[in-house]
């Protein structure tokens, strides 16, 4: 018998109990991790704050905002006829925060024949076309009045397509002076569906507020499917995350790309580290090169996606 063996045959058993307890409770510590294993910071989604309320304001030119702000959405106005929930108090937390772990989506599985292109005209043009319908199933709109979140969102829009056609630089410029978000499409999803900012037109946290499917979306009083949220559907179905900057996810209305929420190194990202208008300037991966530019991201907070426009919006 080798010394490794004899070594081995007189440790105590109470070691071996210490080993297994150990491992046991290791084991049970990572299966409720909520840690990402890419970044290895929290994507904590259940103290998220609402829009709207000081410092991640919903600012308003028309009403005499004259700059965009900091972790604020900067919007050029309100309709007069704003429609849509209102009620998020049963996912709200107390220190007035909210949760989406809490918040109810629209059920359903609804598949779509889904038209988009993007092509490069050779001539310092991007051209997008599609009908505006997603590539991945939405839930059923309008929502079902027997269905347990009619009585948060009484929502009657359907989903329908629309013609779409963006013209961008294929390469955009920032602009001299950022500029305002209006009502409608913001931009543009790989997906096919168009991208909203994060108000709804009672000027209230979309996201918050207004109920949606699992992808993040739903329709509106235009019958357009739409995101306002980067809910993991929907970053799961046009690009899996596996390290490093996450991929595009779409163009906003200025050219500018969209990607997902981790930015250099892999690091997840936050409004906090992005600018005024939601983005910065850095290496991307761009047409299948790695050029300096400035570029928009999701983000799992408000005011999600755009806060103001950083290029000339077409």
């Amino acid at each position: 018998m080798t010394n490794k063996q004899n070594l081995f045959t007189t440790i105590s058993p109470i070691f071996f109990l210490f080993v297994l307890l150990f491992t046991a409770f290791g084991c049970q510590e990572d299966e409720h991790s909520t840690e990402d294993p890419m970044s290895n910071e929290s994507t904590d989604l259940t103290h998220l704050p609402f829009g709207g309320i000081d410092p991640t304001n919903i600012l308003i030119r028309s009403q005499g905002d004259a700059q965009p702000d900091f972790l604020s959405l900067w919007l050029c106005g309100l309709p007069v006829d704003g429609a849509g929930a209102n009620d998020a108090s049963d996912w709200t937390n107390a220190d007035g925060t909210w949760d989406y772990t809490r918040k109810l989506q629209v059920g359903g599985s609804v598949s779509w024949m889904s038209e988009f292109d993007v092509s490069l005209d050779g001539n310092g043009k991007r051209i997008i076309t599609g009908n505006a319908l997603p590539d991945h199933p939405t839930g059923t709109f309008p929502i079902d009045p027997a269905s347990a979140v009619y009585q948060y969102d009484h929502n009657p829009n359907e989903i329908l397509a629309r013609e779409i056609l963006f013209e961008f630089p294929a390469i955009p410029e920032v602009a001299d002076e950022p500029t305002c978000v209006n009502f409608g499409a913001s931009g543009i999803s790989l997906t096919g569906s168009v991208i909203y900012h994060g108000a709804s037109t009672l000027g209230n946290d979309a996201a918050a507020h207004e109920i949606l499917d699992s992808y993040g979306g739903h329709s509106d009083g235009t019958n357009t499917y739409h995101y306002h949220f980067p809910a993991q559907n929907l970053q799961d179905h046009i690009h899996s995350y596996e390290s490093g900057h996450s991929a595009i996810m779409g163009y906003m209305l200025d050219g500018f790309g969209i990607y997902g929420p981790h930015g250099e190194d892999g690091e997840l990202l936050w409004s906090e580290d992005l600018d005024a208008c939601h983005g910065h300037t850095h290496l991307v991966l761009w047409d299948g090169e790695m050029i300096e530019l400035y570029h928009y991201h999701w983000t799992n907070d408000f005011p999600y996606n755009i806060g103001c426009y950083k290029g000339t919006k077409q």
